[in-house]
Order: C-alpha cells, then sequence, then structure tokens
C-alpha cells in the first residue's frame, strides 16, 4: 500500500514539474500574398489582457522581432528602439542611453517611403503614438543635425 501512494505522489509529482510545457499536435509556415505567418495547432488556452500601456499575449508562439538597419560600424551614438511588443499595437518607447547628444530627431516612414511622423526628441524616453496607423511595416529613422545615425523596423499589429 505504502508502494501505491508513494507511486502516486511521485506521478503526481512528475505531472506538475512539466505543467508550464505544451505538446502541440502539429505547426508550421504560411504565406500568402498578404504576408507570412507561423502557427501551432493543439494549444487550448490563449488570452491576450490589453491596457493603454500596453498588451500582453499568453500562447506558445510569441512574436518578437528587433532589427537594426544601419550601419553597424556607426558608434557616434548608444541608440537603443524598444518597442512594448514589437509588433507593437499602440505606441513605440524610444528610450536613448547615450544623454549627451544635442538636436536629434526621429522619423517614422512607411515602407513607400511617406512620412508619417517628424519630432524632434527631448527627453531619453519619448513615446511615438501608433494606434492610428494602419497594420503594416514602418521604418524609425533617427537623425542628429540631419545626418542618420540609427534606422529601426517597427511592426505595427491589430
Amino acid at each position: 500500500m505504502k508502494k501505491l501512494n508513494l507511486t502516486l505522489i511521485f506521478l503526481c509529482v512528475l505531472q506538475l514539474s512539466y505543467a508550464q510545457e505544451t505538446i502541440p499536435s502539429t505547426g508550421g509556415n504560411a504565406s500568402g500574398t498578404g504576408g507570412a505567418s507561423s502557427y501551432t495547432v493543439g494549444q487550448l488556452v490563449y488570452t491576450t489582457n490589453i491596457s493603454t500601456a500596453g498588451s500582453v499575449s499568453q500562447g506558445v508562439q510569441q512574436a518578437f522581432e528587433f532589427q537594426t538597419l544601419s550601419n553597424p560600424g556607426l558608434l557616434a551614438a548608444q541608440l537603443t528602439a524598444v518597442t512594448y511588443p514589437n509588433p507593437t499595437t499602440d505606441f513605440i518607447v524610444l528610450k536613448i542611453t547615450e544623454t549627451t547628444l544635442k538636436k536629434l530627431q526621429y522619423t517614422l516612414f512607411d515602407l513607400n517611403g511617406k512620412t508619417i511622423a517628424s519630432n524632434p526628441i527631448r527627453t531619453s524616453s519619448t513615446e511615438i503614438p501608433m494606434k492610428n496607423l494602419s497594420v503594416g511595416m514602418y521604418l524609425l529613422k533617427l537623425t542628429k543635425k540631419n545626418k542618420p545615425l540609427k534606422t529601426f523596423k517597427v511592426i505595427k499589429k491589430q
């Protein structure tokens, strides 16, 4: 009897140790004229919590993409663009780690080269609204005295 109880307790503890993992039945990549997507089939629970401060999605696959598109040898500025999340839904937070730089400006472009927004950067943390923009890819270009420093790719989702 003690062996049976000990075995049951061991099996319960073993099951709890795998409680945060999932074994999806299948998954893959799909692409078409509208873009590409990666998917997982077999997930039982999926929720998204959205507030004015951002959003958090629960799930097996979480999209995250951060790319710097400018010259990697350019060391004149230590700039970091942070999105919450990227892909973003509401806004981008642009944080600048080098505070001695003056006369910085950001410009947000769509992929056709049309300027969406352009403003000077006055603080180390700048919030760039994207809520009213359509779904797609955008480029965030940082300049100092009209000379390009860095360009970041940002994805806007629904």
